[in-house]
């Protein structure tokens, strides 16, 4: 609990409400106020009022979009794969924090994909056809996302056995995608190794470090219908092979309101390292009308247990690093003037810097990730096999009687 009080007018402007309506948030039973000693009016704990915006902030946010069914926060369609509810995050049940701890990746992809473990034989390797290994050629000077975007249609015009619409085919399908897609971020062969064990051994990470790879891979493996999922189904329910889906939901993670934002987020860091006054240079930016990226998310008004999972592997495994304490600093500082805390994006760029990581490494830790669960939409949605074809509702002008 914070030690920080605030006068009934700080709390009120903090609120963006009236005294009237700050007392009657007492009166409900939503803010507790308590009695400084020798004096006569109230305090109020700055942690209290700093949860009762983000719940306000939700609520008022999900009022906005209630009259469109695609718009963030609205189911639109069913799906067995994952849950956030009361905070947490669940894949098929299993507490994705929990799986963080000491699972890798592949194990959720098993999970979410209901299969075993013999897809992910060594033997089931990508097929390197010569024109994938002239794409391969061509993409050795971009960066690993541009590398993935490259090289995938390359490995769909080639991969023949993906267009096998069996269950037992269509998984070894995704087997080899992310293995695929895994050295494209690496520029290294293609590998059986687990992910995170090829990640770090490129990136050059200890082993006593590289649990926080496995668990940012694993927390990152699916979140429900957000936009690149939602691409990655709508592809999946026209009868496009798995190679299509996941080009969908790559071209859709790279936009900067989505898994770009961690670019963002490491722009901010750089920006705001050498600043004198951590405060004021935040102050300032949000009076300039700049946004503060990585902080808050809609479905954890509490805070991202996925960020909190990552923090907390951080202080155990690195807990002297340098670049740790600037990002909790940094935390800090952008919780006391917006009232958030930080998500995944945030902590992922944290990750990123405490390691030495490669420029973009947790974007690319972000994708391999995801791949699972585009993977997993796009198995369930052609289990379903409808068309997903929302209708529009007009907004121009009528036509003339």
């Amino acid at each position: 609990m914070s030690r920080e009080w605030l006068t009934s007018a700080e709390a009120a402007r903090r609120l963006g409400v009236s005294s009237a309506t700050l007392y009657a948030y007492v009166s409900r039973g939503l803010l507790r106020s308590e009695g400084a000693t020798g004096q006569r009016e109230k305090r109020y704990n700055a942690d209290d009022v700093a949860r009762l915006k983000r719940r306000r902030d939700v609520g008022r946010k999900a009022e906005s979009i209630a009259a469109n069914a695609l718009d963030f926060g609205t189911p639109v369609l069913e799906s067995s794969l994952t849950l956030i509810e009361n905070g947490r995050l669940y894949y098929r049940g299993w507490d994705a924090a929990q799986l963080a701890q000491g699972s890798p990746v592949e194990r959720v992809a098993q999970l979410l994909w209901q299969c075993d473990e013999r897809p992910f034989d060594a033997r089931n390797l990508p097929s390197m056809s010569t024109a994938l290994r002239q794409a391969w050629r061509a993409a050795a000077t971009l960066a690993p996302v541009d590398r993935c975007l490259l090289l995938l249609p390359a490995a769909a015009r080639w991969d023949h056995p993906s267009w096998v619409e069996d269950r037992a085919a269509m998984i070894e399908t995704g087997v080899r995608i992310l293995r695929l897609l895994t050295a494209a971020v690496t520029g290294e062969p293609v590998s059986p190794l687990p992910v995170h064990e090829q990640l770090a051994a490129a990136w050059h990470v200890p082993a006593d470090r590289a649990p926080l790879i496995r668990a940012a891979l694993v927390l990152s493996a699916d979140h429900e219908f957000n936009a690149s999922a939602f691409a990655a189904r709508v592809v999946a329910s026209t009868g496009a092979n798995l190679h299509g889906s996941t080009i969908a939901g790559l071209a859709a993670i790279n936009g900067p309101r989505h898994g770009g934002l961690t670019r963002r987020v490491s722009a901010m860091f750089d920006e705001l390292k050498e600043a004198a006054d951590l405060d004021e240079a935040l102050h300032k930016r949000v009076k300039d009308g700049l946004d503060l990226p990585g902080f808050g998310h809609t479905l954890y008004p509490d805070g991202d247990i996925r960020a909190a999972t990552l923090f907390s592997m951080l202080h155990e495994l690195a807990p002297d690093a340098p670049e740790l304490a600037f990002a909790e600093t940094l935390s800090r500082a952008g919780e006391r003037l917006i009232g958030r805390l930080p998500n995944v994006d945030f902590a992922t760029v944290t990750i990123e810097r405490v390691l030495g990581l490669p420029r973009d490494s947790a974007l690319a830790m972000f994708l391999l990730g995801r791949t699972v669960g585009w993977i997993a939409h796009a198995l369930e949605q052609s289990g379903h096999g409808a068309l997903i074809r929302p209708r529009a509702r007009y907004t121009g002008p009528r036509p003339a009687n």
